[in-house]
């Protein structure tokens, strides 16, 4: 009996496929496989107990990959798609398959329990590249002080869901042979683990975790806080779309087969275009149609909305400025608007004296647009000022001023009419929360119209959303919600939406 079996797949890397041909190694069945861009073939020729054997086996033992999407059964295939070649790249992450988790488990002697005792006299405690330490609140103050994102390891995958308001796309997520940091929220906000709820967790990813896991779960510890210098994979599940937040090193060395080069890092494979809107067109091979990109990022300087058009040059339409990172500066570009602005700026420094010590962080771009508002708020940072908005609960929202000012034929965003619209529902008194939820929601009206007005100018049906404000929840769920009735939504799903900056 013959079959052919496909696996839509959104990644040209082959550690997904060697994992199906050592369980057809393993089943004794005749069958092999190809991968393709966007697929993996397995075809079947043998009888029909063995098949069944083997697609149980296949249900049972095969991992779940981030960039799995769906299978199913094929009558015919078109032998002209040419074939991806294996180039035999290690993948730089250790793949722990629950035959393998059970091998190590079993034959652990690790002994871990003098440091288990330093944990609970709330000590840290180094393991690997890690910084471990119990849900302590000035610990992990003391940590996020010193710019470290305090993250969680789950050490024990039963107790997600009584810990976490979470859905099953974000289990699998967690659970992914890549195993991801995943942004989540608690059940019940506990300050010694984080003050707005929200915190990037993940899974054992290595040997050596797998072990740990072993020696906490012993002493009752299901979850256990850390800090760490190294990079690690970040990514987000919106609307049935895995997607990269951020990663350097974790799915890398990689090669491409559309530039026939292998990139070390996701950094060196971003740099490598003009930019990230022109990456995704290359992933997608969208680079001979009309296209729309919108890119708004937090680490780069140059957030912008481009258009490409068949034979011309990519242009640039919209500009978000590059402002420097001074407060003073603000406030006295916002004075400068008017009279009424001057007055508001007066007013607001004295109603709030916390204003003239306000230090903005050395960021660019964006993200000081955000910070200088957050701070203008007496919210300690960007993230908390996020995480304030996706706590809200809220569905209507204050207008906020999100208009385009043209400076020597360009246009830009208007940050100073933005910040001071927050400043004066903050003059009457509006709370933090509602105004961190309107400014998400019209950051997203801002990218929904101009990128619809932009459309029915250019004719384009395709429209590159990236960078990594699309991994705020809010933003994306309205953005995507509202132009994929009409465009096609292109995102990048097997590279990272943003590059990183260190």
């Amino acid at each position: 009996m013959k079959l052919i079996y496909k696996i839509e797949y959104n990644s040209t890397s082959f550690y997904f496929k060697r994992l199906i041909d050592e369980l057809i190694k393993n089943s004794n069945i005749d069958a092999n496989t190809k991968q393709y861009f966007g697929f993996i073939l397995i075809f079947i020729d043998d009888e029909l107990e063995n098949i069944e054997k083997f697609f149980l086996n296949l249900e049972t033992n095969l991992p779940y990959s981030m960039f799995l999407k769906k299978s199913y059964l094929i009558d015919e295939f078109n032998e002209e798609i040419k074939e991806l070649e294996d180039k035999n790249i290690k993948e730089n992450f250790e793949i722990l398959t629950n035959r393998k988790v059970k091998d190590i488990l079993e034959n652990s002697n690790f002994d871990f329990l003098s440091q288990i005792v330093n944990l609970n006299r709330s000590f840290v405690v180094e393991f690997e590249d890690l910084e471990l330490f119990l849900p302590n609140k000035n610990l992990k103050e003391n940590f996020e002080k010193d710019n470290y994102e305090v993250r969680l390891l789950v050490t024990n995958s039963q107790i997600l869901t009584d810990l976490f308001i979470i859905e099953e796309p974000e289990i699998n997520l967690l659970c992914s042979i890549e195993r991801p940091l995943v942004k989540l929220k608690l059940k019940n906000i506990d300050e010694n683990i984080s003050n707005s709820g929200y915190i990037f967790t993940r899974l054992v990813n290595s040997s050596k975790e797998v072990e740990l896991s072993k020696a906490l779960k012993e002493q009752n510890i299901d979850y256990i806080l850390y800090v760490t210098k190294k990079d690690e994979l970040k990514a987000c599940s919106f609307e049935n779309l895995n997607l990269i937040i951020s990663d350097d090193k974790t799915l890398y060395p990689k090669y491409d087969y559309k530039k026939d080069l292998i990139f070390n890092s996701s950094s060196e494979y971003l740099n490598s275009f003009s930019n990230v809107y022109n990456a995704v067109l290359h992933e997608h091979n969208l680079l001979d149609k009309n296209s729309i990109g919108v890119y708004f990022s937090l680490n780069s300087k140059n957030s912008f909305v481009d258009i490409k058009v068949l034979n011309e040059e990519e242009k640039r339409v919209i500009y978000i400025p590059d402002i420097e990172s001074n407060m003073n500066q603000i406030l006295e570009d916002i004075s400068s608007l008017d009279e009424n602005c001057k007055r508001l700026v007066d007013s607001f420094s004295k109603k709030y004296p916390y204003t003239k010590d306000i230090k903005l962080s050395n960021n660019s771009g964006f993200s000081t647009i955000i910070e200088a508002m957050a701070k203008l708020l007496n919210i300690e940072s960007i993230k908390d000022f996020e995480e304030l908005a996706l706590n809200s609960g809220y569905v209507d929202a204050l207008q906020i001023d999100m208009k385009l000012i043209k400076i020597d034929n360009k246009n830009y965003l208007d940050y100073r009419k933005t910040i001071q619209s927050i400043m004066s529902y903050k003059m009457a008194d509006v709370e933090n929360e509602t105004l961190s939820f309107s400014f998400y929601e019209f950051l997203a009206e801002f990218i929904i119209d101009y990128l619809r007005e932009i459309a029915r100018k250019t004719n384009a049906k395709d429209i590159v959303l990236c960078g990594d404000i699309f991994s705020n929840r809010q933003v994306f769920h309205k953005v995507y919600k509202e132009l994929s009735k009409k465009y096609n939504l292109i995102l990048p799903t097997e590279y990272a939406m943003d590059i990183n900056f260190y």
